[in-house]
């Protein structure tokens, strides 16, 4: 008995060691689709005392959000926001840094960008090149929808230095194809 036993272990272990192909051990994957893109629903207040002033202590906030997954644990991101009631708008580009690429990702990134912050002067003194910070997380609900939540905070180079800090919620839709992955040989 302990002879067949000993076999049937063997016999085991020889077929999990030959079942993995040795000519795909430490070949790196990417996405098959690295694009998903969703609404951003969300607000924001201000931080500095010549917002609140001028325009408004709190805006809502409504974006079309797009993320590129370019490596398991970088995504790059791209927002283009509009903020109401004062009809200030902006965009924003930059990275996610991603801490553990599972189901539940939570992530902190940084950016640039422009934005608009609608004073009723003149273009020049209410535009300016902006800075953004976040942390947040991602969740994958389904196969191809996951909900983004964050925290961002704006710094705008305009002439009052604009700062503002929010709260946001994101509904993103990728491809069924985001999950399969294909090997890079070269």
């Amino acid at each position: 008995m302990k002879k067949i036993l000993l076999s049937a272990l063997t016999l085991l272990m020889a077929l999990g060691v030959y079942a993995a192909d040795p000519s795909e051990d430490g070949v790196p994957t990417t996405p098959l689709k690295i694009y998903s893109g969703g609404i951003t629903l969300g607000g924001i207040r201000a931080v500095n005392d010549e917002l609140k002033e001028d325009v408004t202590k709190n805006l809502l906030k409504v974006s079309f959000a797009n993320v590129f997954s370019i490596r398991p644990n970088v995504d790059l991101f791209m927002d283009a926001s509009v903020y109401f009631p004062e009809a200030c708008y902006g965009a924003d580009f930059g990275a996610d840094f991603i801490f553990s690429p599972s189901e539940f990702r939570p992530f902190a990134g940084f950016g640039i960008g422009g934005f608009f912050v609608n004073r009723g002067g003149e273009f020049s003194d209410d535009f300016g090149p902006s800075i953004t910070a976040h942390f947040g997380f991602t969740l994958d609900v389904t196969e191809t929808v996951a909900v983004r939540l964050r925290a961002p905070y704006h710094f705008i180079l305009n002439d009052f230095n604009d700062q503002a800090a929010g709260l946001d919620l994101t509904i993103l839709f990728s491809s069924r194809l985001k999950n399969v992955k294909k090997l890079q040989y070269n």
